[in-house]
């Protein structure tokens, strides 16, 4: 269904969260390939977390939900810095992981986020 979904320019680009999670502002992990695997342009977007006013981010280790959700809402702001890099397309001879890794890579240079094998 994505790859109809971007074959037909009728419709409005899909916003995909490649990691497939949110770890803790620090590292960007392995992207899922099912989203490069389709053959659309990437409008990759790196985010990162001022942790200025408290983290944005649930430590399920560290708080239960009930006292994040609190922390989050008593905040005085959650400030992130947002950058929109420029569109990447696959490369031709590129396979999708390798084309996810290489858009993986450029949001954490951008972020200045370490970026993981996993």
């Amino acid at each position: 269904r994505l790859r109809e979904h971007v074959a037909d320019k009728t419709k409005l680009p899909i916003l995909i969260f490649p990691e497939g999670t949110c770890i803790n502002n620090t590292s960007v992990m392995m992207f899922k390939k099912g989203s490069f695997e389709i053959g659309g342009t990437i409008y990759p977007v790196a985010i990162k977390y001022d942790p200025q006013f408290g983290d944005a981010f649930w430590n399920s280790s560290k708080y239960n939900i009930v006292s994040y959700l609190l922390r989050i809402m008593t905040s005085w702001a959650i400030v992130c810095n947002v950058w929109y890099l420029p569109p990447m397309v696959r490369k031709e001879g590129e396979d999708a992981v390798q084309f996810a890794n290489r858009v993986k890579s450029a949001i954490a240079r951008q972020g200045g986020l370490t970026e993981l094998p996993w």
